[in-house]
């Protein structure tokens, strides 16, 4: 059949219902496509390209089009393959779209186009994407140099200035010690706002890993500015770390648009499948690390820093939900899967006062709409702070229908940290997970049995059809609660051997003691002071001005 027949043909049987909803179709035509391109069930991926160009032309990428050409000769159907190769050449160069290939000759080796490669079109095509590969490996030269520019950002950081504090400290008593960290804001100006900068930090001898902040147009070194932490997808089968240059023109990115034009900072970690935020505690190690590190060089207020993301981004987000709170105000998944994939998935950490936001798409396929609202409302049912919105779309739909999302940016601007909240409970099953606020479980006891309160929160889904229990709690676990009312604070446990709290002046009278309950029958009492040492090296060692430890306890259950 001639390529001009078929359009006509899908233009007359498609017409009515693509006009109802334009939007939604064609992302889920476009993501359809790609899904059934990357099965190789080209017949389909051929019917879906079709369907979707007729209506969106003008959206037509040079990688997508090639796919469609790809998808057209494995069916045999040459006219739509001459009509899309020629096509790709004519079309822009996106160099992003290729970054599965690490050179030009490893994608003109590629067996999967073959069928193409008898076409006279194909040496038209090929000879135009070298040139045009040519011409952008160029500009991504010129686009990592200015990523990796040091001139207008800030290299010199000024709370890692050990030395200085240290000094300072020596002259003040330790509540002025508290009083000038809190009211700290000597931050140096970069030399220009707006913009994108690759910085660097060292994970180990063998490993240095890369990541992108932005430098909000309008920061004001006196005045702190919010704070967003994005996390890419496509973590699961990513063999290396994206090229920075992909990142800043690519399509992920303008999810965060909305903080930018909020002038919030923006981190952009970078991950890959051996380390990154699915398996890999390390990485999430990494990303608190930079966090540090920007606010060691960049006026951020503590209060409104923010972790989202999207796809395995957002299960990356729910990891910090339920494993790291502690320095943020609220965290976002977008098109995620709310589980937590080497360790336990403790739902009752989303007890506590720090929510979670997440938006699902209506069609999404990756991680389908039954399955995470079987999670949700098992997880609301037993108190998680935790809103979840569906949108009509399908997995792309926060990348494509950033209209749908941006509401969420709204939400966050006004949703503040409580680095004090005077109720808190924990549970873990992992002590490098410990923490949460002023709790930490140091020493876990897990051949005690459970105290009533702790019974496992397993939530009952469907998915494919079938319904069965998801154990979110393979490894055994211990877990804390606690609650402050005035200089009185009650513990409960439950095979949690030792207890560490981090006790603040803004949260206690240090002047009184301190009575501590613990499982209504142990009773410890302590008299505490503003220990300068204790200030100090709480504060160089998070960055963090709002909440200050005074002191701190550790005691044992008996």
């Amino acid at each position: 059949m001639k390529r001009t027949a078929l359009l006509i043909a899908l233009q007359i049987l498609f017409y009515c219902t693509l006009q109802l909803h334009a939007q939604e179709k064609t992302v889920n035509l476009f993501d359809s496509a790609g899904t059934y391109y990357q099965k190789r069930d080209f017949k389909k991926a051929a019917y879906f390209y079709d369907t979707y160009y007729l209506i969106q032309k003008n959206t037509q990428s040079n990688y997508d089009t090639y796919r469609a050409a790809v998808s057209s000769s494995h069916i045999g159907n040459i006219e739509n393959a001459k009509y899309y190769l020629t096509r790709s050449g004519q079309i822009g160069y996106d160099y992003s779209g290729f970054y599965e290939y690490p050179s030009y000759d490893k994608f003109v080796n590629d067996p999967i186009h073959i069928p193409l490669k008898n076409l006279p079109e194909w040496k038209s095509f090929i000879t135009t994407l070298k040139y045009k590969a040519d011409s952008a490996t160029i500009a991504v030269r010129k686009i990592i140099a200015e990523l990796e520019d040091t001139t207008g950002r800030i290299n010199r950081p000024v709370i890692y200035n050990n030395s200085y504090w240290q000094q300072t400290a020596k002259t003040l008593s330790a509540a002025e010690l508290s009083k000038k960290i809190k009211t700290f804001n000597t931050f140096s100006k970069p030399l220009k706002t707006g913009f994108w900068t690759l910085y660097k930090i060292k994970v180990s001898d063998t490993l240095t890993v890369p990541f992108m902040v932005y430098i909000p147009k309008g920061y004001n070194p006196g005045q702190s500015t919010p704070l967003y932490i994005y996390l890419h997808g496509a973590i699961i089968n990513r063999k290396d770390f994206a090229n920075p240059a992909w990142i800043e023109r690519g399509q992920e990115i303008k999810i965060v648009e909305k903080a930018q034009t909020n002038n919030a900072f923006i981190i952009y970690p970078f991950g890959r499948k051996d380390f990154g935020w699915l398996y890999h505690q390390k990485a999430f190690e990494t990303i608190v690390s930079e966090l540090g590190m920007v606010k060691s060089m960049y006026n951020i207020d503590d209060n409104k820093v923010y972790v989202m993301g999207h796809s395995n981004g957002g299960s990356g987000a729910y990891w910090f939900a339920v494993n790291h709170p502690t320095p943020f105000a609220a965290f976002v998944g977008l098109n995620y899967l709310p589980k937590v994939y080497a360790g336990n998935t403790s739902l009752r950490n989303m007890e506590n006062a720090t929510p979670f936001y997440g938006i699902s798409g209506s069609k999404d396929n990756n991680f389908p709409l039954l399955l995470i609202n079987g999670m949700y409302t098992y997880a609301k049912t037993n108190g998680a702070n935790w809103t979840n919105y569906t949108r009509q779309g399908e997995h792309t739909l926060a990348v494509f229908q950033r209209d749908s999302i941006n509401f969420i940016f709204d939400t966050l601007s006004k949703t503040k940290r409580d680095p004090l909240p005077k109720k808190l409970q924990w549970e873990t099953d992992n002590i490098k997970n410990g923490r949460n606020g002023w709790l930490e479980i140091l020493e876990l006891d897990t051949l005690k049995p459970r105290a009533d309160w702790q019974q496992p929160l397993n939530p009952t889904v469907t998915q494919n059809g079938k319904t069965g229990t998801i154990d979110f709690n393979k490894n055994r676990s211990g877990a804390v609660k606690v609650q402050a009312d005035g200089n009185n604070i009650s513990v409960e446990t439950s095979r949690v051997k030792r207890i560490k709290l981090y006790i603040s002046a803004d949260l206690f009278d240090l002047k009184r003691q301190i009575m501590i309950t613990i499982n209504k029958k142990q009773h410890l009492n302590f008299m505490l002071t503003e220990d300068k040492r204790t200030i100090l090296t709480e504060f160089l060692r998070t960055k963090d001005r709002a909440f200050i430890v005074s002191n701190t306890i550790e005691f044992t259950i008996e």
